[in-house]
């Protein structure tokens, strides 16, 4: 008989569709819902997806799950829950709670409702040992997850507890002083929703910034987990906290896993030669800024050839048809300016005359400013940065 549990991974939105495929190639199967994928899986299974997943942001596991009709459901439900399989006393945790648009009509206040599930998480701790967690909302062991959506009759409320307790989309590479940063695992989104063929073709970004983009398709190429430095450094996730872990078969099978994950992405980082990656920025700084996080990720970069140019006065350094994937300055990331409509019309008319044969991809605001690149999009995929609506806009330069 299989152990199977259910588990909810949340994703950049936009990236819904691709974390699905990317379950799939772990086989896993898993259904869309709003703010990513559930699925079912064995814990083993869902463990090692965690730890390999581009795309994620969290993963969850869905510690128990009742039917309510108001508030005064979620307490005596709760208690149910078998809360010292996840935590406890000594582990700080928190709470949030998400709505879908009904359940949000109803209940509205999502506070008060992740105050009534802490209720019956410390009360059961008092009762069981005599003392109960503290509350920590900035750097907690163990976070908690309460999702209400509308069924037909009543509403569901799953609560689910965070596998890793820090987002996956923080690889360990960068830190958070770039001026407009990318999150890492948008950045993976947005290289796997190219058309380039990591096992041949060339890679270009002509305005790195601090080398998001650039890594995770080094990554991809390579094969390499994205937690490969929380893995090599030992970091210990949330989940190897947890009693359900710990007193189980799983916390042996992980270490020999992990290390196996580590061991793999340092045979391919001795292989890497020249060839395949370029990168271009005007500013010093973030060349810089790239090297270095290379560095922390595979100890080297002599790998990528890079240019400090001004990418649109710069020849065309490429020794071939490549795919460009690039993030310009938009407004409301950089200063606004109303320079920003002729550098985007300067950047089409650069890919069109100097970059025949290649595909271009350029992440930027949904609105007017990409009409003025005045090159005719291929593709234009949603995404979101932050809560900033953007897309991916392909472009064929035949």
């Amino acid at each position: 008989m299989t152990n199977e549990s259910f588990f909810f991974a949340s994703c950049p939105t936009g990236a819904e569709e691709l974390l699905l495929t990317e379950l799939k190639s772990h086989k896993l199967f898993g259904k869309i819902s709003r703010g990513g994928v559930s699925f079912k899986a064995e814990n083993k299974k869902a463990i090692s997806f965690t730890v390999q997943t581009r795309i994620a942001s969290r993963v969850y596991k869905e510690v128990h799950y009742f039917y309510v009709r108001n508030e005064k459901d979620i307490y005596p439900n709760s208690k149910k829950i078998k809360w010292d399989d996840y935590i406890k006393p000594q582990h700080t945790f928190k709470i949030s709670t998400l709505l879908d648009r009904e359940a949000n009509r109803v209940f509205r206040n999502s506070i008060f409702l992740s105050q009534l599930l802490k209720d019956s998480l410390v009360d059961n701790q008092r009762e069981q040992f005599g003392k109960r967690s503290d509350v920590d909302t900035n750097n907690a062991d163990v976070s908690f997850l309460q999702r209400i959506e509308a069924t037909k009759k009543d509403f569901l409320a799953k609560v689910y507890v965070d596998l890793t307790g820090i987002s996956l989309d923080k690889r360990g590479y960068r830190d958070s002083t770039h001026r407009a940063p990318l999150r890492e695992n948008l950045a993976a989104a947005l290289v796997s929703s190219s058309s380039w063929n990591p096992k041949k073709g060339i890679y270009f970004d002509p305005m790195v910034g601090s080398g998001t983009l650039l890594i995770e398709a080094i990554l991809l190429k390579a094969g390499i987990t994205p937690a490969f430095i929380t893995l090599r450094n030992r970091v210990r996730l949330s989940f190897m906290k947890q009693d359900w872990f710990l007193n189980s078969d799983l916390k042996s099978w992980f270490n020999t896993f992990s290390e196996r994950l580590v061991d793999d992405a340092m045979r391919e980082i001795k292989n890497f030669e020249p060839g395949t990656f370029f990168a271009n920025d005007i500013d010093t700084e973030n060349i810089k800024f790239t090297i270095e996080h290379l560095r922390k990720v595979f100890g080297r970069a002599d790998f990528v050839t890079f240019f400090n140019e001004d990418f649109l006065q710069m020849d065309n350094p490429l020794p071939g048809p490549a795919t460009i994937i690039f993030n310009p300055p938009y407004g409301e990331r950089i200063n606004p300016s109303s320079e920003i409509n002729e550098f985007y019309h300067d950047i089409g008319e650069v890919l069109k005359n100097k970059y025949q044969g290649s595909t271009a991809y350029i992440f930027t605001l949904h609105g007017d400013l990409r009409k003025n690149i005045r090159l005719k999009a291929t593709k234009k995929l949603p995404f979101f940065n932050g809560d900033l609506d953007c897309r991916l806009l392909e472009y064929k330069l035949d």
